[in-house]
């Protein structure tokens, strides 16, 4: 056997495959031809030439002899060129066995046809299409579950499999060769497509459905041929995945609604129906489209045909557009969502073909990429919805003007030329992109395309077109003065992306009308002074409280001035600069406002910072007095300044108390803050009084400030937002609550009740059969007085019918009429009435009778019903009629109810008018709809402004949580406050002095009514452990229970018992009951409907209650807080907090602690900055608490915040707003010149918020503040024309506001501070072994943003060794998380690094210096090593690791805590335990102790707190240093 020599062409991996084999038998391979990346970069690497296919191709290969061509998953057709080349032949790799199934796509015709056996061809590349002769073959089995991604993957396989014999056959001098019978051949060409463009047919066979969605299903591959599609609702759907399923019904028929799923009836049998999408790929839930009892239609011979016929042309347009879709960019515009609707329409005076050229020419100076796509509208004869409406059309961005438009002008005569694709082509896509359509486009016709948000249509008159929704009037003018601009003429050889497009009017806008801020203000008004006037309006006022003390406003004013006259004597004046170092007590605030008194500058000296930098900010500054504790002083670095300590300076305590008169004015500074410094010392950023009295003014306008209220401060005065917290408050009148060190990060202190809302408990009734004549309702009128009794809010009976259960109930208004008359103060409920089986006129009569007994307080529950055989009462509404007849009765009780005629048929059909009597006393009815669970419910009731009454049969608590959102939103969507509207959730309840004797009590009841509900039975068995799954089945509504043997029977049930007992009822004690209610109080439930008598002894029932009594009288007490507990959560509960600011990252903190989320609910007002705000966030926040929320953006060089936003959730970042008063904001490009709206540009502040520079930095300052070239004198800031160039970068959008984009330099935002990477850089290179090094923040997980520190070395760098040098010398958030070493820094071609090309860190080993490594040594450790592993990106944890010490922060720690608690069911560990326990092992025991499990006795690892600087690592150390003293 000889060696031969091949080429390969192919473009999937396989090629790799057979080439390896190739290699590895000796063979030659003279050359790869490919456009697959992946193949080429293995040839390369395999030092073997690699060609592209295409043009010349032939002639490129001519010059090297070969004897064989290899075609391995080549799709492409070979040039007869090509073929004439190889000596001895060419071959294919065909995925069918030839002669069946040639042509494309064999795997899925294959499936489609219901095939047992497929298999694989190698075969010479002769005659016609797949006809040579075979040369391999190989066939296998196709499983049941194959689909047209597992067989086209078997395939593969067969191929690799085979393609050893294959190059054996090649060696041999004559191959043997087996000609095909072309009789037996079957081809599928390019144009052939499943009937119906893939529409199901439900008339059909179960098991062909099924096989067609099979071979449809290419998972998240490129699907070249169609997706299964059906309709619901009048809106065609895509459906992925099938099975086989059980149950009968009308052809199309829905038998089962699941949580992923429907289930089908077809032509002889049924399908469970999964993965739904929309016809572009978004993901749908059918239940919101379809109730049970619903027809699916199936298409007709016409609507086939129209298909066929429809999709024969369009998929000629589909690898045309393929391409464009692989790297599609829609044109984006910088728009905000409207309150209008309808479209808009502006004239353009522009003919149609430069119009088109022209916005085509904007959309691409507009594109922050380097080409976008246009949408061009297409329209068809095809069927509704099967074609899409538009085609793409791209624009290269880079270029010129000319060489632009001639490629735009291409493309747009392209997508003329091939009209419309499939519309499915979209969901098709490899990895199923989200693809939107472009917000602007074109038409040759005169209608908005739909999703566009302009469109220019050229038909009747050339026009701009706006969706109302989207754009206003102003903005469609706009867009139409900017395409004649463009259309006017402009140079063809001017570079795009330089291209002027800003018409005179749209630049005035953007100057001027935007920036039109003048407000007035004091600019010679000092802090202090403010202050000092608050004093005088409200001396007795609380002023500041600090953990257990408190000041008045008067008394803070007394110590400030006592400590003002003594600086006096020291020799502050204005001008003067005065370090604080203090910690965050009362003499924080004491020292700043005694400095600004005396007439001097505060200059903050945090004492959580190194000694180095606190060292650095004090020389630099030059401070000539230090304001400082006493049990401080010996901390600070050496220095030569003055020294006043607060609490231990006699002439303190000595001094006079009036306020002082220090001459001090607006244009002196009020404070110095250090900020982060790129060259690797930071710089002083001097602000003047009269730039925080604008400011002030400013924050007037955005902030609820009128009636103060209690603001919560958290941040550090080494942060300028501090400004606001600590002296906006006291100059508005706020009790300013400040937390201390040990606390400022804490956001709880453990498990805390959520006080501040109760919670109503009513009784509800199910169905106890107790027994003869009045004993069968001794239950029911017992419990309905003690009820009465004890502060119960209502009693529900049901109606029940044919059923298993609740024989004694079969109207809700017999038994509800009998309670009335027994009580007197709760309210009678109907739980519920089956509105489809009764008149609407009998229930409106007969609750009105019980709202007269009850004085007003009745509540109807509606339900739709759920027992087939209740519907003989009333046949015509039974399902799907029920859900309809359900919506209708409320309407007409709703009606009937306020005495309105309400017209009914009679026997002839005559209509005649119905007024109920009685009247009823209540006003309004209350109605409450009754959901099993399904969403489409719950937003229902939303919709109409009903309540809902639920369960937990089939549901969690977390998923009940999250329709209570949707019910929320559905509410206030139809005009309603969700606070008016109650959600009432029904648990089986028991509660006893003993859990397990409350479990023994409720097991065999709970257990029998279980058994008697069928679906739940399966539901559970589907998820016991121990349960085998039978073959073949796919969901648990497809088992046969009578497979089920009685012992497997009971263990199902018995583990569906202890479910529902720990997950799903109230059972337990007291205290276990407590706990469930503040699980609810907190997903918004409103009241617990307690069903009480499902089986249990009536006496047993009736001796509960008193239980239960207790357990709602404490879930309505107040509950005092623990004394010592100041954390953020306590804070706000403890003090009423109205206002609260912090930083994104703070608010995460938050969002991640239940006691901190439920505490939250009480604030009125946030304000949030420091970092981009992801609109994410602020959805969560909406759902914790009704707050406004205020996004607040400003660097400290133009004072605090400049500009701010009331958020909203509506984009992914929320915008940073419009300037405050007296503030200009400018959008400029490299020139200084003013951006259009919507183009990306540096953004610069101007007016009297600029602040005076940079401390002793000339030359920064002037790099930095420089001439306003734009400013009217009008609005001409009193210290002159001046603007600071921010090196943000932003875009003006279309209402006015500005989108933030990022950074034009290397500073970025983490945690809320500025940092200078620069900063950093330098300091990482001042270790010896470090030779370059390179910072970046990385958002490697979502929401978890940390520096990551690149470096290259010339000798080995111990990571923990360079934490710790880096912690000396920068504050905890400069100190990378993780590090990573490389070889060599990647480079852009102007050979700077590539920061964008680092690579993410790998996960690391990780060995501390503190201990060798010890592995985890219990379940416990294993758990909570995995929980860190994954947050702090390292591969191994072991038992004496320490948190911080691997990269740990206070904000991963609130995630930590999280997810432990959760993961391991650790309810009761504490976010202090995370600071408290940092080391693994002595977290696991805490955490073990936690769960009542002993573990061995673990000796706390001692804490090296310079590895952590977070406040909460010296929780004793603050507390030593308070305040010896109490103030006076």
């Amino acid at each position: 056997m000889s060696t031969f020599s091949s080429v390969l062409i192919g473009n999937e991996s396989l090629v790799i495959q057979c080439g390896e084999i190739l290699r590895g038998k000796g063979h030659t391979i003279v050359a790869v031809v490919t456009r697959n990346q992946d193949v080429a970069n293995w040839a390369t690497d395999a030092g073997l030439r690699v060609e592209a296919p295409g043009k010349d191709l032939g002639v490129r290969l001519n010059g090297a002899p070969f004897d064989w061509l290899l075609s391995i998953a080549n799709l492409d057709i070979i040039p007869g060129d090509v073929l004439a080349l190889p000596a001895k032949g060419a071959v294919n790799f065909h995925d069918g066995p030839l002669p069946a199934y040639a042509g494309l796509n064999a795997p899925v015709w294959a499936l489609a046809a219901g095939e047992t056996r497929h298999g694989i061809t190698w075969h010479m590349i002769e005659g016609g299409i797949d006809e040579g002769d075979i040369l391999v073959q190989r066939e296998f089995e196709i499983a049941a579950a194959d689909t047209a991604l597992t067989l086209n993957t078997r395939c593969f396989e067969a191929a690799i499999d085979s393609f050893p014999e294959l190059a054996d056959i090649l060696a041999n001098a004559a191959p043997d060769r087996h000609k095909q019978d072309l009789s037996q051949r079957s081809y599928f060409g390019l144009s052939h497509r499943p009937e119906a463009a893939g529409r199901l047919d439900f008339n059909k066979p179960a098991i062909e459905l099924d096989a067609l969605i099979r071979a449809l299903d290419h998972g998240d591959y490129w699907n070249p041929l169609a997706c299964a599609k059906l309709e619901l609702a009048g809106k065609i759907a895509l459906v992925a995945k099938s099975s086989m399923s059980d149950g009968n019904g009308a052809p199309g028929e829905v038998l089962r609604i699941e949580k992923d799923g429907l289930t089908v009836a077809t032509g002889d049998g049924a399908l469970r129906l999964s993965g739904f999408r929309t016809i572009d790929g978004s993901d749908l839930d059918p239940a919101m489209l379809v109730d049970i009892g619903h027809v699916l239609p199936s298409p007709d011979a016409v609507l086939s045909e129209r298909l066929d016929t429809a999709l024969q042309a369009a998929i000629k347009a589909e690898p045309v557009y393929r391409g464009i879709f692989d790297s599609f960019a829609p044109a984006q515009l910088a728009l905000t969502a409207t309150k209008s609707e309808g479209v808009l329409e502006q004239p353009v005076a522009v003919d149609a073909d430069a119009a088109m050229t022209a916005l085509a020419l904007i959309a691409g100076r507009l594109a922050e990429t380097n080409h976008v796509d246009l949408a061009l509208a297409r329209s068809s004869d095809a069927p509704h919805g099967y074609l899409m409406s538009w085609a793409p059309v791209r624009l290269d961005a880079q270029g010129d003007v000319e060489t632009v438009a001639d490629s735009f002008l291409t493309s747009l005569d392209k997508a003329r030329k091939f009209g419309p694709a499939p519309a499915d082509i979209l969901a098709r896509l490899a990895g199923h992109p989200r693809i939107a359509t472009p917000q602007i486009g074109l038409s040759d016709d005169s209608a908005l395309i739909p999703g566009t948000a302009i469109t220019l249509a050229t038909q009747g008159g050339v026009r701009l077109l706006g969706d109302a929704a989207q754009v206003t009037p102003a903005y469609l003018n706009l867009m139409a003065k900017r395409i004649e601009k463009i259309a006017a003429g402009t140079a063809p050889q001017t570079p795009l992306k330089t291209l002027d497009i800003l018409p005179d009017s749209e630049r005035d806008m953007i100057l001027y009308d935007w920036n039109a801020t003048k407000t007035n203000y004091d600019p010679d008004l000092c802090i202090h002074q403010m202050f000092e006037r608050q004093v005088a309006k409200t001396p007795d006022a609380e002023a500041l409280v600090v953990d257990g003390e408190s000041l008045s406003y008067a008394e803070l004013n007394t110590r400030a001035n006592q400590v003002a006259h003594r600086l006096r004597q020291m020799g502050v004046k204005p001008g003067t600069l005065v370090g604080l170092y203090t910690q965050r007590s009362p003499f924080l605030m004491i020292g700043a406002l005694g400095i600004l008194k005396a007439g001097g500058a505060y200059v903050p000296l945090d004492p959580a910072y190194p000694v180095d930098r606190i060292a650095l900010y004090i020389e630099d500054s030059a401070c000539p007095v230090i304001v400082t504790q006493n049990t401080m002083a010996a901390d600070l670095p050496k220095h030569e300044a003055q020294v006043l300590t607060l609490d231990a300076d006699p002439h303190v305590l000595s001094a006079p108390t009036d306020n002082i008169d220090s001459g001090v004015q607006g244009t002196d500074m009020a404070y110095m803050i250090y900020t982060s410094g790129s060259t690797g010392r930071p710089k002083g950023v001097m602000v003047e009084h009269r730039n925080v009295s604008n400011f002030f003014t400013g924050m007037d306008d955005r902030i609820d400030h009128e009636n103060g209220g209690v603001w919560l401060a958290v941040t550090s005065l080494s942060f300028d937002i501090s400004v606001l917290e600590l002296f906006y408050t006291l100059a508005r009148g706020f009790k300013l609550v400040l937390s201390s060190d040990e606390n400022r990060a804490l956001v709880s202190n453990g498990r805390m009740p959520m006080t501040g809302k109760g919670m109503e408990f009513s009784l509800y009734y199910w169905g106890n059969d107790d027994g003869v004549g009045r004993d069968k309702y001794e239950v029911l009128f017992e419990g309905a007085k003690f009820a009465d009794e004890n502060g119960f809010c209502a009693v529900w009976t049901p109606e029940r019918h044919f059923h298993a259960f609740g024989g004694p109930y079969p109207n809700p208004s017999v038994t509800g009429a009998a309670v009335a008359a027994l009580t007197k103060n709760l309210a009678v409920r109907a739980g519920s009435c089956v509105a489809p089986l009764h008149h609407p006129a009998r229930i409106a009569e007969e609750w009105a009778v019980i709202d007269n007994l009850t004085n007003g307080r009745t509540g109807i529950g509606i339900a739709s019903g759920w027992q087939p055989h209740d519907f003989v009462l009333r046949p015509e509404n039974s399902p799907p009629n029920n859900k309809k007849a359900m919506l209708e009765t409320i309407d007409t009780l709703r009606r009937l109810w306020v005495g309105e005629e309400v017209e009914f048929p009679m026997g002839n059909g005559d209509m005649h008018a119905v007024v109920t009597q009685p009247r009823p006393v209540s006003k309004k009815l209350n109605v409450w709809v009754t959901t099993a669970g399904n969403p489409e419910t719950w937003k229902e009731a939303g919709r109409i402004g009903a309540n809902v009454l639920t369960h937990l049969l089939g549901q969690s608590v977390a998923e009940v949580g999250d329709k209570i959102k949707l019910y929320h939103e559905a509410l206030r969507e139809a005009g309603h406050d969700p606070k008016d509207f109650t959600v009432t959730l029904m648990l089986h309840t028991y509660v006893a002095d003993d859990r397990e004797h409350a479990r023994e009590i409720a097991r065999g009841p709970m257990k029998d009514y279980l058994n008697s509900a069928a679906g739940l039975i399966k539901q559970f068995a589907w998820a016991f452990p121990a349960f085998k799954r039978p073959e073949g089945v796919n969901s648990p509504f497809e088992l046969d229970l009578g497979t089920l043997d009685a012992e497997e029977l009971d263990a199902i049930l018995e583990f569906a018992f202890q479910r529902y007992f720990e997950d799903s009822g109230l059972f337990g004690t007291i205290e276990d009951c407590l706990d469930r209610v503040e699980q609810l109080k907190r997903i918004g439930v409103d009241e617990i409907a307690c069903l009480i008598d499902y089986g249990i002894e009536k006496q047993k029932v009736l001796n509960g209650l008193t239980y239960l009594a207790e357990v709602l009288k404490r879930a309505n007490t107040e509950v005092e807080l623990d004394a010592d507990d100041f954390s953020i959560a306590a804070q706000i509960v403890r003090h009423g907090v109205t206002h609260m600011q912090c930083t994104p990252s703070m608010a995460r903190m938050i969002s991640m602690n239940d006691e901190a989320r439920a505490a939250l609910n009480r604030v009125q007002h946030l304000m949030i900055g420091g970092e981009a705000l992801p609109g994410a966030l602020v959805e969560e926040f909406a759902e914790i608490t009704d707050a406004s929320i205020e996004n607040m953006y400003g660097p400290t060089e133009t004072t605090i915040w400049s500009t701010t936003e009331t958020a909203t959730a509506a984009h992914n970042v929320v915008n940073i707003g419009t300037p405050i008063a007296n503030t200009q904001v400018y959008v400029l490009d490299d020139e200084m010149q003013p951006v259009p709206v919507g183009v990306p540009g540096e953004l610069y502040i101007g007016g009297d918020g600029v602040t005076r520079g940079y401390w002793q930095r000339e030359d920064l300052t002037a790099e930095r503040f420089v001439a306003d070239p734009f400013v009217k004198p009008e609005y001409t800031a009193p210290g002159g024309p001046r603007m600071y160039r921010t090196g943000d970068l932003v875009r003006w959008r279309a209402d006015g506001k500005l989108d933030f984009m990022g950074r034009a330099d290397h500073q970025v935002k983490l945690r809320g501070y500025r940092i200078e990477l620069g900063e950093i850089e330098a300091a990482m290179t001042d270790h010896s072994h470090v030779t370059q090094a390179v910072v970046i923040a990385r958002e490697d997980t979502p929401g978890a943003t940390r520096l990551v520190g690149y470096m290259t070395v010339d000798g080995h760098v111990e990571e923990s060794a360079l934490r710790k040098r880096l912690s000396a010398v920068l504050p905890e958030f400069m100190v990378p998380a993780v590090f990573a070493t490389l070889d060599v820094f990647p480079l852009t071609p102007n050979k700077k690094v590539d920061r964008n090309a680092l690579p993410a860190p790998e996960t690391r080993q990780v060995t501390t210096q503190s201990a060798a490594f010890v592995a985890p040594e219990n379940s416990v450790e294993k758990e909570i090593a995995d929980i860190w592993a994954r947050i702090l990106g390292l591969q191994t944890i072991g038992s004496r690791d320490n948190f911080f010490e691997l990269g740990g922060h206070s904000l991963l720690a609130v995630q930590a805590h999280r997810e432990i608690r959760k993961n391991l069911g650790a309810a009761k560990l504490s976010i202090t335990d995370i600071f408290r326990f940092p080391v693994l092992s002595a977290l696991s025991d805490r955490v073990s102790e936690t769960l009542g499990k002993a573990q061995p006795a673990t000796t706390e690892a001692p804490v090296d707190n310079s590895a952590r600087n977070d406040a909460m690592s010296r929780r004793k150390q603050m507390r030593a240093r308070r305040m010896t003293r109490s103030p006076e």
